[in-house]
Parts: structure tokens; C-alpha cells; sequence
């Protein structure tokens, strides 16, 4: 039986449950950090927040790449 995590889907409200859990360590060494991911216990659902959360992740990579493109000009 899988565990279910401490919260819910943002599109349907289901309990999610968590799918993958991995232990990684700080810049290489270190402290170790666990980490767990939380999925909604349906498919399709979880496919459709994947994408949503892809298309707001490039919109947001894309942001960020016109604001090192802006050079101010100094004031004489």
C-alpha cells in the first residue's frame, strides 16, 4: 500500500500519495537530504499538472533569460 502524503491535488483535491522517495547529499557531501515525491493517485490528472506546471516553468526560464539580456544605461 502506498503512504499517502500531507496533501492534495490543486486540480481535482484528491490525497496525493507519495510515488518516489530518494536520499541525496548537499553539494555532493554533507548533510543528507531526503526527498519524497507526491503525485495525485490519478493518472491523467497528475499528466495534466505536469504540463501546466512545464508550460509555467518555461514561461518563467524565458523571463529570466530577457532580464540578462537588459543592460541599463549609466548615467553621464
Amino acid at each position: 500500500m502506498q503512504k499517502l502524503a500531507d496533501s492534495v491535488c490543486i486540480r481535482c483535491g484528491k490525497i496525493r500519495v507519495y510515488s518516489k522517495k530518494w536520499v541525496d547529499r548537499a553539494e555532493g557531501k554533507g548533510t543528507q537530504i531526503t526527498h519524497i515525491e507526491a503525485v495525485c493517485p490519478d493518472s491523467e490528472c497528475q499528466k495534466i499538472v505536469d504540463e501546466k506546471f512545464r508550460l509555467m516553468r518555461e514561461r518563467r526560464e524565458l523571463a529570466e533569460s530577457r532580464k540578462k539580456g537588459i543592460t541599463i544605461a549609466k548615467a553621464k
